[in-house]
Parts: structure tokens; C-alpha cells; sequence
């Protein structure tokens, strides 16, 4: 029997973003889980929350690189998260000797295809929808925010805690190199083990698309 899949935000949206021509690396290894789709697919209520989100922050800093284009002196720094910023340099350098409105144009579409991908995952290949926002054990989350800083993560992953607490091992699927690297993960587990031995938290299996072949 096939394990489930607890799928992290960035498998998602990964996958959206796929070009059969010109994809490679982690957006071809997303595009090929969910294609390959072995057991259920599940979702968590921070996890759909996020992708909305996404969505909306897509826009702005599609709109901030189109200003920088338009006037080198616009400063992404300034209109953008520290987090955000170095996507939008990438964008910047890779198209700031087009023309602003064809890459506007560019942008929109890549934006309609990738939205639509989102929205058609969510109705015919998700198979679960669990822990809504309000049901999270913030506890539980508090205390993998003493390793992980990144504190929407640490909402998934105790969603995914919550949940392995009362059914077979499933998998936790993610592309997230630096929160959920298998070493992190492990000392995180171990972190549990020592410190929090009686609360008994059962954890998923790992599974990074970062670091798989």
C-alpha cells in the first residue's frame, strides 16, 4: 500500500509554475510527484491559506521588478520583504533589457497559467483537507519555533503532527532546502525526543525533493 503525502506549500506551487519545454530541477521534480500521484494527497488549512497568499505577493513583486525595469533607481529593497527580494533581483537581472510592457504581459500570463494549474490541483487532486487555521496547536508550534524561525512552517509541520498522531505513517513532501533539510529534520526529532519525551509527538516521514535524485 502506498504511503500519503502531506504536501508542504512549495510542492504546489512548484508544480503551477512548470513549463514541460523549459523546466528543470525542483519545479520537473514537483511536476513529476504529482503526476507520478502514489497514495492520497493532503492538505492542511495553513498550507491553502499560504498559496492564497502567494498568489496575492506574486503581483506585488511582479509589479516592483516592472518599476525597476522602468527606473533603476526604484528600490526593491524598500517595497519588497527581505525574503522576497532576492527572487525579485533574479527577475530584474533576467529581464531588464525588455521591453517593461511586454514583460508585464509575460508576467500576467505566467500568473493566469500558474493560477489556474493551483485551482485545478486543489479540486481534482487533493484528496484530504485538515487541520483548518483555528484547529492549530499553537503549543506545538511554539515549540518547533525553537528551531525552525520561519513561523508558517512551523504551522504546517505541527498540522502534520497533529494529524500523524492518529493515523499510519504518512509522508511530509517538501521542497524546502532550509527549514526542512533531512539533517534539521532529524535534529529537530531528536530535539522532541529529549525535551519532550512525555507529550510522545509522533512526526512523518520526511520526503525533500531537494535532495532526492
Amino acid at each position: 500500500m502506498e504511503e500519503d503525502s502531506f504536501l508542504d506549500t512549495n510542492i504546489i506551487f512548484h508544480y503551477s509554475n512548470y513549463a514541460e519545454k523549459t523546466s528543470k530541477g525542483i519545479l520537473k521534480k514537483c511536476h513529476l510527484f504529482i503526476q507520478n500521484k502514489k497514495g492520497e494527497f493532503i492538505l492542511c488549512g495553513v498550507v491553502l491559506e499560504e498559496l492564497s497568499n502567494i498568489i496575492k505577493k506574486r503581483v506585488h513583486i511582479h509589479k516592483a521588478v516592472i518599476s525597476k525595469i522602468k527606473n533603476q533607481d526604484f528600490s526593491l529593497e524598500k517595497d519588497l520583504s527581505s525574503r522576497d527580494v532576492p527572487f525579485a533581483k533574479q527577475l530584474y537581472e533576467q529581464f531588464k533589457e525588455r521591453d517593461s510592457k511586454k514583460i508585464s504581459l509575460e508576467f500576467a500570463n505566467q500568473r493566469h497559467l500558474s493560477e489556474m494549474k493551483i485551482e485545478k490541483f486543489l479540486k481534482t487532486m487533493v484528496d484530504e483537507k485538515v487541520i483548518h487555521v483555528n484547529q492549530i496547536d499553537n503549543n506545538l508550534a511554539n515549540k518547533i519555533h525553537e528551531i525552525i524561525p520561519n513561523y508558517t512552517d512551523c504551522k504546517i509541520l505541527a498540522s502534520a503532527i497533529q494529524l500523524q498522531s492518529t493515523r499510519a505513517i504518512f509522508l511530509f513532501v517538501t521542497a524546502d532546502g532550509e527549514d526542512f533539510d533531512p539533517n534539521g529534520y532529524k535534529y529537530l526529532k531528536e530535539h522532541f525526543e529529549i525535551n519532550y519525551l512525555n507529550e510522545k509527538y509522533k512526526f512523518p516521514k520526511l520526503f525533500n525533493l531537494m535532495f532526492t535524485d
